[in-house]
């Protein structure tokens, strides 16, 4: 008893609650919309122009504020640990507070509201890359996230099998309907039909979420030593690809097939052992599955010449001019959707006006090229360091490689998904995903490789 009681309170296990509580928000995101001058300046309520507070920004707050608390009386804060994570960010920091003082004559909420966010991403990257240092911590994060995935993917089905939302409003569901302009349809046999959205604000990012859980699955499977684990596995793999074929995203088809390409040939490619392919058979049987019951949707979805598509052709020119006549700084971070009338050739109505559809010339209209190539260096600065931490491990550590395998093959993914679309640069969900993967690259990666082994 006496041993409990002078027991140290460890306030690090606290901030573990708050990141479960965190990531289950991610999932479910509820908030609170502020209506600024920014919120329908387009015509029409856009996510993009308007400023909310998640319940998941708050517990993100509070898991970091109990993380950086000092450990006991003989520990110094882990503030500093904090600081040693994130001082490569340096440059990313000063070049968004260049850019405000570049646009100080025209700042906005917008401005202020976004450089905020990108604080709290670099916020979020420390914060996971210290939790991650316990490998109890990761082994629950793949399993709670697999699990709320597999869940949004049954949720999608229902939503897309039923024509209508669930009931989940409170829980972050949209209520989507037919009849409602500017949300994501499919017309089939001359009938319209609503994509699945689970609680998420579009199917396109949820299939992000539902791409990841797939491959976090796989590599569950992999490293799972009873059978009624594998079978379990397998059932949900097979769940979220149908789920994730359910949202009907072109580029999340196209990302699993590229990422099913890199981690099940890099296992071929090096002999790794527990080789297993009942993932990808279950995959793949699923998509077979898939194909017979939305047949006539998926075909509607083989053409790069809908509207959709040409779209994504019209703001990428849109956005082009918009680089092009503010080379350095951009228009400022946040403010290009509402630049987007502006260098258009023809007039928008408001429910066509919407963020470039990709990550980088998104990031490019609104900071500048030389933001940009600070993004890119930051991305595959983390890649990089997976590669070589893949390398250095397979022969000494194949589950370790395997994982950073899985780390690798879902940053690639997400980058790939980038160039087709913008939500992870302006939907909560998506953008807290990005970061809080390269939070855990970088904690699996940190102090790995010898120097001699960097060559």
């Amino acid at each position: 008893m006496k041993q409990s009681k002078n027991k140290p309170f460890n306030p690090g296990k606290i901030a573990e609650i708050f990141f479960y509580l965190f990531i289950f928000s991610l999932f479910f995101p509820i908030r609170y919309v502020f209506i600024t001058s920014t919120t329908f300046k387009t015509g029409v309520f856009l996510d993009f122009t308007s400023i909310s507070l998640y319940l998941s920004d708050i517990l993100l707050v509070i898991t970091f504020l109990w993380l950086i608390l000092p450990r006991s009386e003989n520990q110094i804060s882990r503030g500093k640990a904090f600081y040693q994570v994130i001082k490569g960010f340096w440059v990313l920091t000063i070049w968004l507070i260049l850019d405000i003082i570049w646009h100080f004559k025209a700042f906005s909420s917008l401005n202020a509201f976004y450089f905020i966010k990108f604080l709290e991403f670099i916020v979020a990257y420390g914060t996971v890359a210290l939790l991650f240092q316990e490998t109890r911590v990761k082994l629950l994060f793949f399993k709670l996230f697999a699990a709320l995935g597999t869940v949004q993917a049954g949720l999608v089905l229902g939503q897309f099998l039923l024509q209508r939302p669930l009931g989940l409003s409170l829980l972050g569901e949209q209520q989507v309907f037919t009849w409602n302009q500017g949300i994501a349809k499919l017309v089939a046999n001359g009938i319209t039909y609503v994509r699945g959205y689970g609680t998420f604000p579009h199917p396109n990012p949820l299939s992000a979420y539902l791409l990841a859980t797939i491959f976090i699955l796989i590599y569950l499977f992999t490293q799972a030593e009873q059978k009624g684990k594998k079978i379990v596995y397998s059932l949900m793999i097979a769940g979220t690809t149908l789920g994730l074929i359910a949202t009907f995203s072109r580029a999340a088809f196209l990302a699993l097939g590229l990422g099913l390409l890199i981690f099940f040939g890099y296992f071929l490619y090096k002999h790794l052992p527990k080789i297993n392919f009942v993932p990808l058979g279950t995959i793949l049987l699923s998509l077979v599955l898939a194909f017979i019951i939305f047949r006539p949707f998926l075909l509607i979805r083989a053409t790069i010449s809908d509207s959709a598509s040409l779209e994504r052709v019209f703001y990428a020119k849109v956005g082009w001019q918009i680089i092009k006549a503010n080379p350095v700084f951009g228009v400022g971070v946040g403010e290009s959707v509402l630049h987007m009338e502006q260098y258009s050739p023809v007039k928008l109505w408001p429910w066509q006006i919407q963020p470039i559809h990709n990550y980088f010339e998104l990031f490019a209209a609104d900071l500048g090229i030389i933001g940009v190539l600070i993004l890119l260096w930051i991305f595959w600065s983390h890649l990089w360091k997976l590669v070589l931490s893949i390398r250095y491990m397979v022969s000494k550590s194949p589950p370790l490689a395997t994982c950073y395998l899985l780390l690798a093959t879902i940053l690639t993914c997400f980058l790939l998904l980038m160039l087709f679309d913008h939500y992870f640069y302006t939907l909560q969900q998506t953008q807290l995903l990005l970061w809080l993967l390269l939070g855990i690259i970088a904690a699996e990666t940190k102090n790995l490789i010898p120097e001699q082994d960097k060559a």
